[in-house]
C-alpha cells in the first residue's frame, strides 16, 4: 500500500512539473537584418521590392521575412587613395562622377595613406565610428603597393613600385568592418590579382572592381554611388543563432544579388 501511494505521489509530481514547463514560453529568435544590393541586367540598382519579390532559405528551409524596406540613401563615406594608376585629371573627373551619383545628403571625406594600408583602413573604421555614422562606407581607390626586386645586381639599386594585394589579417579586418556595420567598396586600375581586396569587400556586401585601364573608372565609381543610394534592409527570423548567411532569391529574372548581415551600431 505504501509503495503504491509513493508511486502515485511521484506521478502527480511529474505531471505537475510537465504542466509548469508547458506554461513557460519558448524564447523566439530575434529578427536579424540583411543589407541587400540588387542590380538588374542593365546595371541599375533596385530598392523597390516587397516580400513577394524575394525568398530567404537556410539549408533548404524557408525563413520568415519580417520586413523589406529601402535603406536610407544618406551615407558617410571615407575614400582612401593609394597608388591609383591614373592621371590627376582622370582622378578628378572620376571623383566628380562618384560624388554626383550619391544622394545629395551624403558626405565624402578623403584620406591618404601614410604607412601600412591595413592600418589606414582601421583608421577609417575608427573615424566613421567616432562620428556615429548610421550608414558608414569605406571606398578604396587604388590598392596596396610593393617595391619590385631590381634586375640589376647592385644592392644599392631599388626596383620599381608595383601594385600588390592587401596583406595582413584580412579576416580580422572583415570582422572589424562587420562589427561596425561598415560597407567596403573599391576600384583599382591594375592587371595584378587582388583576391584579398575582393574577399574583404564581398564579406560586407560590397564589391571591389579591378579595371584593366582607366576608361571605365568614371562609370564604375558612378555605379558604386548609385548602389549606395539604392540598397535594401531585410529583417528575417533565423532558424537558429548560428549566424549563417541565408540564401536570397529574387523572383525576377536577370538580377545580381549581394547580401551580408548588418548590425547597426548607431
Amino acid at each position: 500500500m505504501t509503495q503504491r501511494l509513493t508511486l502515485t505521489l511521484l506521478l502527480i509530481t511529474l505531471l505537475h512539473v510537465i504542466g509548469v514547463l508547458a506554461l513557460v514560453p519558448i524564447e523566439a529568435q530575434a529578427p536579424v537584418q540583411l543589407r541587400l544590393t540588387v542590380v538588374d541586367a542593365d546595371g541599375l540598382s533596385m530598392n523597390q521590392l516587397t516580400h513577394e519579390d524575394l525568398t530567404l532559405e537556410d539549408h533548404g528551409a524557408e525563413l520568415d521575412v519580417v520586413s523589406v524596406e529601402p535603406a536610407s540613401p544618406t551615407t558617410q563615406i571615407v575614400a582612401i587613395f593609394e597608388d591609383l594608376a591614373v592621371t590627376q585629371r582622370q582622378l578628378n573627373a572620376a571623383i566628380g562622377q562618384f560624388i554626383t551619383s550619391l544622394d545629395e545628403t551624403s558626405i565624402v571625406d578623403m584620406q591618404s595613406v601614410d604607412g601600412d594600408l591595413a592600418d589606414a583602413i582601421v583608421t577609417a573604421i575608427n573615424d566613421l565610428h567616432a562620428r556615429n555614422a548610421p550608414r558608414p562606407v569605406i571606398v578604396m581607390m587604388g590598392q596596396a603597393s610593393e617595391i619590385a626586386p631590381s634586375e640589376l645586381p647592385s644592392s644599392q639599386v631599388r626596383g620599381r613600385r608595383r601594385a600588390a594585394d592587401l596583406s595582413g589579417d584580412v579576416t580580422g579586418l572583415a570582422s572589424l568592418l562587420a562589427g561596425h556595420g561598415i560597407l567596403f567598396y573599391g576600384v583599382s586600375v591594375t592587371e595584378v590579382g587582388l583576391p584579398n581586396f575582393q574577399r574583404l569587400a564581398a564579406s560586407t556586401g560590397g564589391r571591389f572592381e579591378q579595371l584593366p585601364d582607366a576608361t571605365q573608372l568614371n562609370k564604375t565609381l558612378a555605379s558604386i554611388g548609385r548602389e549606395l543610394s539604392s540598397q535594401l534592409l531585410i529583417s528575417y527570423l533565423p532558424n537558429d543563432d548560428s549566424g549563417t548567411l541565408p540564401t536570397v532569391e529574387i523572383n525576377r529574372p536577370n538580377m545580381t544579388i549581394r547580401a551580408a548581415h548588418f548590425e547597426p551600431t548607431h
